[in-house]
């Protein structure tokens, strides 16, 4: 299974991706038009889970998309996804040695890819190789949860949403502010930015909350809290919404190196 988890781990896993996908496709879409997507012919999308963000990649070209994910099981679940979807081809592969020629691809992309990888920087590198001279390699979001803002705290909680739960299950919570390292080190001329600026409301966290509430709540589980420590954590935070004060933000960043 996708890092380590149980197959119930793995359904929640998925429909969190898929709305991770929607909640973050306003921000991804002005990283694909700095990136020249709709005018490649060829792109590579590294890592392409279950192809949520592949699909939305796929609508802003008019190129063909090669989507490569390393696990069987998740390129199953990204051709269901992609039923219909004419302009890419999946296929099997680790991002740690791309099955491709050199100087391949107009632009490889990858999302919420590095700070899952074993060796962001032998993916970055590998991503660098097969893109042409002149292309572009992108990471459209990777997160940096050591920048993550939240009130009111909640002792016990917040320490685990603030990159705990990402590193104990063997990721970078801290990935987003390497970025510029691993592109520059890969002999990319690089730009980073950051990509989500608007501060959700109360009541869009509280929407996405409910939607993934039971990758919350496995996630908190798996971190040794009770179930009567989750419901009193539950309701200090739909408390605090209902009274207008919760803030919750962390930073993602994206990057976009060219291959000279």
């Amino acid at each position: 299974m996708p890092h380590n988890r149980s197959k119930e781990e793995l359904e929640h896993f998925i429909r969190k991706l898929e709305q991770q996908a929607l909640e973050t496709a306003e921000e991804r879409e002005p990283i694909y038009i700095k990136a020249g997507l709709k005018d490649a012919s060829l792109i590579l999308d590294v890592g392409c889970g279950n192809g949520a963000v592949t699909r939305d990649i796929c609508n802003h070209t008019a190129g063909h998309v090669i989507a490569i994910d390393d696990s069987e099981e998740m390129v199953e679940i990204a051709g269901k996804m992609l039923v219909g979807v004419r302009n890419v081809t999946l296929c099997m592969g680790d991002a740690h040695s791309l099955p491709f020629r050199d100087n391949t691809f107009d632009i490889a992309i990858c999302n919420l890819l590095l700070m899952w990888v074993r060796e962001p920087q032998t993916v970055v590198n590998e991503m660098a190789r097969v893109v042409k001279h002149g292309g572009k390699v992108v990471a459209s979001l990777e997160p940096d949860f050591g920048g993550k803002i939240h009130w009111p705290p909640y002792e016990g909680v917040d320490e685990i949403f603030a990159g705990r739960a990402i590193k104990n299950r063997g990721g970078d919570p801290y990935i987003g502010r390497k970025l510029r390292m691993l592109f520059v080190r890969a002999g990319l001329k690089t730009e980073v930015g950051i990509g989500n600026m608007r501060i959700w409301s109360c009541q869009e966290d509280l929407q996405s909350y409910l939607k993934a509430r039971d990758f919350y709540w496995n996630a908190l589980r798996r971190e040794g809290l009770s179930t009567e420590e989750i419901k009193k954590w539950e309701e200090h935070y739909i408390k605090s919404i209902e009274e207008g004060i919760e803030f919750n933000f962390f930073p993602q960043f994206y990057a976009i190196g060219v291959k000279e």
